[in-house]
């Protein structure tokens, strides 16, 4: 059976109780650093990245399993609803996804070996 995303829309409320509307547009990848996989959030007009650290990504799946498009989308997904509903800040350097948030967000997520 293949995963279906839960995050490509998703409603988030910040602790304000304000809810946001995000929806996934598009992924692309960095071709510097760490070759970092950026995901292309919208919100109205308002386009947020979520940037998933690549040596974080390889390293997940050279010990578990490759990662489907789906399954990383909703990994960076997850990351900013959480983000959005603890009030945190949505600055690019505050939207970066290293090693155990990656291994974390993976485990609440349910995404097996």
């Amino acid at each position: 059976m293949a995963y279906e995303s839960s995050f490509e829309t998703f409603v988030a409320a910040s602790p304000e109780g304000v809810a946001r509307k995000l929806s996934f547009k598009k992924a692309g990848t960095l071709a510097a650093g760490d070759r970092p996989e950026l995901y292309f959030f919208e919100e109205g007009a308002r386009s947020i990245v979520v940037c998933v650290s690549g040596e974080a990504l390889e390293a997940w799946q050279r010990a578990h399993r490759y990662l489907s498009r789906e399954e990383k989308i909703d990994v960076a997904g997850l990351f900013l609803k959480t983000r959005i509903e603890g009030g945190g800040e949505l600055a690019a350097e505050e939207l970066r996804i290293d090693g155990t948030e990656l291994n974390e967000l993976v485990e609440q997520l349910g995404i097996s070996e």
